[in-house]
């Protein structure tokens, strides 16, 4: 039997500018289970830095007006998909680096029971211009065993984090 799934693009095609920010906000009512890949080019080699890259979720808004409603307007943000330099009490992993030579996919597999509505990604590369665009898959079902395993590929697609 096939999984009944949707496909929600968060963002598309955007080129960021040096040190800019972009969030993207998905309507996970319904589903149990949600993947959101985030797809950024070939950082520079000089600077490969992530400054920013998380989920939060929020019953009523779907999408803030601006980076300062991401924090101000009820968005929780979800520890276990917050990066930082470590894994702390706020954080659930370390950030990873922008690969300099090949494009870069970063998976995040949430599992919707207990969650609120709307999930939200926030990605913010450090200090240069990269390509980036987002999108969720939503599921009915649960998720696929093979890239709830995965590791780094070749081609550069890395899970970053389940539960």
């Amino acid at each position: 039997m096939q999984p009944e799934f949707k496909t929600v693009p968060l963002f598309e095609g955007l080129t960021m500018t040096s040190a800019g920010t972009v969030i993207g906000a998905v309507d996970t009512k319904g589903f149990n289970f949600l993947a959101i890949d985030l797809v950024a080019g070939t950082g520079e080699a000089a600077s490969t830095a992530v400054t920013t890259l998380r989920l939060a979720e929020n019953d009523t808004v779907t999408a803030p007006s601006s980076i300062t409603a991401y924090t101000t307007v009820g968005n929780t943000p979800i520890t276990q998909f917050v990066g930082a330099a470590a894994v702390s009490t706020s954080a659930g992993f370390v950030l990873p680096a922008l690969s300099s030579t090949v494009q870069n996919v970063f998976r995040f597999n949430v599992d919707l029971r207990g969650r609120k509505r709307f999930i939200a990604l926030n990605f913010a590369p450090e200090k240069q211009t990269v390509g980036v665009s987002a999108h969720a898959l939503l599921f009915k079902s649960n998720v696929d065993p093979a890239m709830e395993t995965a590791a780094t590929t070749v081609a550069g697609a890395r899970l970053i984090v389940s539960g």
